[in-house]
């Protein structure tokens, strides 16, 4: 086979991959190719078959076909070679760089808005389905003695009542405010929204260390961080199971902390929170494994907690001895 039938041959496979099969005459083609290439010669001769061989590719990627041996797409190198899905169309328009996602804006929390009658809005209400008012909290000591029931809400004015005894009910405001905490690097003295906290305990107990004070607090960082968390599960039931659970978890990555299994003091299975303080104080916390909730805080026993409605006594700011909810 001559020179020119195996060009002829190799053009024939070529394009029976990207187009119709067309009937080639190679007596009239051939001579017809031979007397273009006489008058391009040169750079123009290449650059019109860089041209063909382009299309061709461009066909070819457009119909799904794959290239024939012995025929590279024309073009630079460097360009990705695999094809588009067929019947997905092709832009001519340059690749679009991905542009870098926006940073992170600072963390702006929601404040609290106190009203005279002692409801609170502008934040997160409280944390439980329904329609009760109110989370109900009962505890006693661990010998039995101070018996204590509180009626808690981030919505409306609280009750507290010793021994059962109505006389000696005492009101409190809605207790919204969380504490002073540093986040991404600003200090919010008066924080009202929860939600801005972490519920990652690693991510907690990271704010929880930057928000620490030297003139505020006794001991060690370490435990002013575990005091941090005990203070805050005193109001557990106010918290969502998410938070409550990363304050578990910030406390146990405390150096010191030890978690087990093991029962409060009135013999109820718990997981057991313990640490030595660096003033030789104990700390003891016991959470029930099924519910998250505490079953003891130090000398404390909680004997229940669930949802209720309306206290025994109407928490008034007399009651109170406040003289207005915002500041009481």
């Amino acid at each position: 086979m001559s020179a020119d039938e195996v060009y002829a041959d190799r053009l024939r496979a070529r394009f029976d991959e990207v187009v119709p099969t067309i009937a080639v005459d190679v007596d009239r083609v051939v001579p017809r190719a031979r007397r273009r290439r006489a008058v391009l010669r040169g750079g123009a001769a290449a650059l019109t078959v860089a041209v063909l061989v382009g299309a061709g590719w461009g066909a070819g990627a457009v119909l799904g076909a794959v290239p024939g041996p012995g025929l590279a797409p024309a073009g630079p190198t460097g360009l990705p070679s695999a094809s588009p899905t067929a019947g997905e169309p092709v832009s001519s328009a340059p690749a679009q760089v991905p542009s870098e996602p926006a940073a992170a804006g600072p963390v702006v929390p929601a404040v609290a808005d106190v009203a005279e009658d002692g409801t609170v809005t502008g934040v997160v209400g409280d944390p439980w389905a329904g329609d009760e008012p109110y989370w109900y909290v009962l505890s006693v000591g661990v010998d039995g003695t101070e018996r204590r029931e509180t009626w808690s809400s981030r919505e409306r004015p609280g009750l507290g009542l010793s021994d059962g005894d109505a006389a000696s009910a005492f009101a409190f405001g809605a207790p919204v405010v969380l504490g002073s905490f540093v986040l991404d690097g600003q200090r919010f003295e008066m924080l009202t929204d929860p939600t801005v906290l972490p519920t990652d305990g690693a991510a907690l107990e990271a704010v929880l260390r930057a928000s620490l004070q030297p003139d505020r607090g006794a001991g060690s960082d370490d435990d002013k961080v575990v005091e941090a968390v005990r203070s805050a599960l005193d109001r557990e039931g106010l918290m969502t199971p998410a938070l409550r659970d990363a304050y578990w978890a910030a406390a146990a990555l405390v150096p010191g902390v030890r978690v087990v299994a093991g029962e409060d003091a009135q013999g109820r299975p718990g997981e057991v929170l313990t640490y030595t303080a660096s003033t030789g104080e104990e700390v003891v916390l016991v959470r029930d494994l099924s519910t998250g909730l505490l079953l003891q805080s130090g000398g404390t026993l909680i004997l229940e907690q669930r949802v209720a409605g309306d206290p025994p006594v109407e928490p008034t700011l007399d009651v109170a001895g406040c003289v207005a909810w915002a500041t009481c």
